[in-house]
This record gives C-alpha cells, structure tokens and sequence, in this order.
C-alpha cells in the first residue's frame, strides 16, 4: 500500500470517528458541558484534511452541501446587522460551526470519489454500528445499575429506568440506536453483513431501544420503511428488494421487543436483584402519563407567535427562551403542563428558526435543504440513497418533536448524510480549493487557539468562598463579558454565582442580573433578581418578575418558600406570591414539610 492510499484511509477513519467520539464523551465541564464532544468534531475533520493532502484529494469535490453550509453561515454572520441580539458571539459562533460544515461536506464528498460511493458508504455505515454498540454496553450499564460503578453516565434518581447511553437524553439515544439500525440492513443488503449478525444486531437494538423508552421510534419505522418501499418502487434492483424486506422485518421486530419488554425487566431485576420498571415508548406513549406533550404544543404556539412579531429577521439568534418565559402568563397556555424546565427551544425546527431567524432565513435553511437533497431523488435509486435518507429522515423527525440539532455532533453527521447525494464529477478550481484551505487552517486555529478561554472559564466556575480572590475572579468575568463575544454569555452565567444579593454595588448587579435573564430566564436567577429589585426599592417591579417566573416554573415555588427563608423580613412580598403559587399545585408537586 503507497503512503497515498495509506492516508486516504486514515482520512476515511477519522471522518468515520466523527460518527463514534464526539457521542461517547465523557467530558462534560460546565459552563460548557458539550465542549468536548462539539471540539472533538472539528478536531477529527482538522486530522481528515491534512491525511487528504498527500494524495492531492482534500477539497476534490464541492457537492451541493458545501454550498448550502456557506450561505447559512453568511446568514448567521449577518444577522447580529439586522437584529439588536444581547450576544451576537453566539451568532457569530453558529457561522462558524457552518462555515466547518461546509468543509466537512466537501471532505465527505472527496472521500467518497477516492473510494466510490459504495466502499465509502460501507466504512460508514459499519462506524455508525461500531458507535451505536458503544452505546448501548453504556445502556446495559445503566439497565443493570453498573454506570456509577464504572463511572459512566446515570441518572441517580433513576438509576435503571433512564437509559440514555453517553449522549444524555432518551430521544437522543433511541435515535443514533436507529442509525445503526439502518446501517446493519444497508450492509446485509450490499452483502457486507451476514444474515445472522444482522438478526443478532435488530434483536440487540431492538431490546435497547425497548429500554430507551423513546416514543418517536414509531414515527422514525415508519419513515424508514416507507423510504425503502419507495426506492424499490423507483428500482426493481434485487438488492433493493432485500433492503426492504430486511427493513419491515426489522420493523416488526423492533414493535414487538416494546411489547415485550416487561418480561425483559423482570428478567433484569431478578438478575440484579433491583428494581427495574422502565416503560418502553409504546407504553409510554399508551400511559400518555406526563406533561410534555402539550408544553411541546404550547412551545410551539408561543414560537409562532414570536415569528408574527418578528416576521422578517426573528427575535434574534438564541433569544426564544426569554420570549417564552415572557409568553407564558396569556391565558391560552395555563394549562399547558407542569413542566418546569426553562424551554430554550421550541421542539419545532421549523418553528424555532421562524421565531429566532425570521422568514427570510428559514426559507433559506428549508429550500437550500431541499434542493441539497433533491439529486437523490433525480438520479438513480440505488441502497446508498436509502442509508443516507433514512438517517436524515429520522433525524428529521425527531427534529420536529425536540433539538437534536442543537448538538453539533448531531448536525455534523446531517451535512455528512446529504453530502452522500449524487454530484457531479466536476472538480472545483484551484481558486476555490485555495479559500477552502484557508478556511480550514483558520477553523483549526480556532479551535485550539480558543481552548485555554474554555479551561479558564471552568476554572472559574466555582467561588472559592475568599472574598478577595472571588473579587479578582468576577472583575476577569466581567472582562470577558466585554472583550470576548464568543464567551460572553457563558462568563456572564459563571458570573451570576459570584454575585451575592446585598446592597453592594446593587445598580451593576442589577444590571447584570437583567441582561442574563432577557437572554436566559432561569428560576433560580429570576428569583435573584427579583430579590435584587426589591433591594433597590423596586418591590412592584420584583413582584411581576416572580409572577412571571412561577407561570412558567410553577413547580419551583417550594423551592422558592425555602430559599427565601423566614429570616428576611424584605422578601415577605415574594414569600407571599410564592405561597400562592406552591398551594395552587397538584399534590404531588406539593413537597414542603408543613
């Protein structure tokens, strides 16, 4: 093997780790807990690009996605001219993530002219399994309740019954778990699978998915299955017969491992001698047992709502969540549930670009998809198609019920999916190939010279209770706050913590307070500012922020009773509005000893 082709598979390797590290990572630090795992992305597309040099490949092939990712990075940058926005860093951050994605495309896009379209599908497809096998044994070990043991990810309250892998929430999980899914029936279609690995595969996942307790895996069988009836429709190909008949078998599988998932429990705890109830999302979805699904709806309306006052240009990157809280007090969404999360998203891709981005740049982002995507359906039907769709179509999916791609390892693997869509074999010149090196070495540097900011942020996240110290610490927060605007806001969150609610310096702690609860009103910071209000003689002004508060945090209203004390006479108004609040609950939100 020449150094040339050794280095095009290494390029291939790390493009496919793309789709198993930045999944699996165990490095969370606040106050950006997905650093790593996002970093890892760019790292991994740094390592892809330089191996693609010496065989002259890197940037061979501009597909349709590379263009899509740069006009959307173009309208990120300018949004911050259109709409006053409390951080535009954090604009200026998303450009950036797409201006990488465009790079990422057009790596996918050479890798797959050096080694076709099949092999490179193939070396995909069997990393999508490597990573959904990585997280399942994570699953297992939270099923079994050996993940704090082995110092993997849990749920302390839930230590059995909240299966999540290493990406941190059910739907997330369920939906990479499908990707395998899909990728095991891809290759026992090309003939790269066995038939009996395939079915140890789907008997595997479909149990874990069982476990995960998604509801949307339904919808995401559905997609899939109609997706491989279409293709063979389109093409009488054999392999496309086989790929669809392994895809409905699957199905049923999958439909029948949520039935029977409380034999499985059982199982499980009489193993373990614990007590393992998890619901699968089948019965999940029977119970109908919470309050999610009409705060999705009502998250959904106030989004459009927000999209009719701001029509052109949105309320500004990032800035729904203020505007929901701000929402939430209209009498059409009292009942919207007793959830009590701040929802910074509106569990709509489509509703939160409209209300963050406006018409103009939704109708940008959905018809340049479209048009990204409509070369699969105009050229021949062939399985690599029915791969690269079905894992768009379930991410698609699940993208008009949740966020996942809001995760950038999420959204890479999307511009790598649409990058797979037919192109022509037109090599772009070399005074395109040129800027496109330029942006990467640009998006490397970066992406390391920007790190130490990440470690001093965590180091500063914590008080060290030494007022002295803790007053350097706060006056470089504030620094940062002002001198660098892709850190801004996350220095300001750091922040909140070293502001303690006195009288001291009362006018810049307000200040502050206000600007971090227009962006993102936390329960606990909205309740500081309303204490900080009533301190500078402002107690009407205090009392509606707390009433504002509880209408969208109703269950925090006890936490609120106890935080304020009865110590305080000055916070009596607050513990007042507070009481009202807490004895309007339903009992079992209803927790304070009386």
């Amino acid at each position: 093997m020449t150094f040339q082709k050794l280095s095009e598979r290494l390029a291939l390797l790390a493009l496919g780790l793309i789709a198993i590290v930045p999944f699996a990572s165990r490095v969370h630090f606040v106050p950006l807990p997905q650093w790593f795992g996002e970093i890892n992305v760019i790292w991994l597309l740094l390592a892809a690009g330089v191996l693609l040099m010496p065989s002259g490949r890197l940037f061979d092939a501009m597909p349709r996605a590379s263009w899509w990712c740069l006009l959307l990075a173009a309208v990120w940058a300018l949004q911050p001219q259109f709409v006053h926005l409390l951080f535009p860093g954090m604009s200026y951050v998303t450009a950036l993530g797409w201006l990488s994605l465009a790079l990422l495309a057009s790596v996918t896009a050479s890798l797959r002219g050096a080694f076709g379209e099949r092999e490179f599908t193939v070396w995909l497809a069997r990393a999508i399994i490597v990573g959904g096998l990585v997280q399942s044994l994570i699953g297992t070990a939270q099923v079994t309740g050996l993940a704090p043991l082995l110092g993997l990810f849990y749920d302390s309250s839930h230590p059995t019954s909240n299966i999540f892998g290493h990406i941190g929430q059910r739907n997330q999980y369920a939906h990479y778990l499908m990707w395998s899914v899909l990728s095991g029936v891809y290759l026992f279609a090309v003939g790269r699978l066995g038939r009996n690995w395939l079915i140890a595969l789907v008997l595997w996942m479909s149990l874990m998915l069982a476990w995960a307790g998604s509801r949307s895996i339904l919808l995401y069988l559905v997609a899939m299955s109609a997706l491989a009836g279409l293709w063979y429709w389109r093409n009488r190909d054999e392999t496309l017969g086989r790929l669809m008949k392994a895809m409905w078998l699957t199905s049923v599988v999958i439909v029948a491992a949520q039935f029977a998932l409380p034999l499985f429990n059982h199982l499980i705890s009489l193993l373990t001698h614990s007590d393992v109830e998890n619901a699968s999302g089948v019965a999940r979805l029977a119970a109908n047992g919470d309050d999610m699904g009409a705060r999705r709806f009502a998250e959904m309306h106030k989004a459009w709502l927000t999209f009719q006052a701001h029509p052109w240009w949105g309320v500004g990157w990032s800035q729904y969540a203020a505007e929901s809280v701000r929402l939430q007090p209209l009498p059409q969404f009292a009942a919207a549930g007793y959830n009590s999360g701040l929802f910074t998203n509106a569990h709509n891709l489509v509703m939160q670009l409209l209300a963050e981005m406006g018409g103009v740049a939704t109708v940008l982002v959905v018809g340049g998809f479209l048009w990204v995507v409509l070369p699969f359906f105009r050229r021949a039907a062939t399985p690599e198609g029915v791969l690269a769709l079905g894992c768009v179509a379930v991410t698609l999916t699940h993208s008009m019920l949740e966020y996942p791609l809001w995760y950038f390892y999420f959204l890479a693997m999307l511009v790598i999916f649409v990058a797979m869509a037919p192109r022509d074999e037109k090599r772009p010149s070399l005074l395109l190939r040129l800027p496109l090196l330029g942006a990467l070495i640009w998006v490397g540097w970066l992406s390391i010279s920007t790190t130490p900011m990440f470690w001093e942020l965590v180091n500063l996240y914590t008080p060290t209770g030494n007022a002295q110290k803790d007053a350097k610490r706060s006056a470089r927060l504030i620094e940062i706050i002002e001198t660098k605007p892709l850190f801004a806001y996350h220095a300001l969150y750091t922040l909140d913590d070293y502001l303690p609610i006195t009288r001291d310096n009362l006018q810049q702690k307000l200040a502050l307070e206000n600007r971090l609860t227009a962006f993102r009103p936390y329960p606990d910071v909205m309740l500081k500012r309303a204490q900080l209000e009533i301190l500078a003689g402002q107690q009407a002004k205090a009392e509606q922020t707390l009433r504002t508060t509880l209408a969208s945090f109703p269950t925090y209203a006890g936490q609120f009773i106890e935080t304020l004390g009865d110590a305080n006479p000055e916070w009596e108004p607050l513990r007042k509005i507070s009481r009202e609040a807490y004895d309007k609950l339903p009992a079992k939100f209803r927790t304070l000893q009386e």
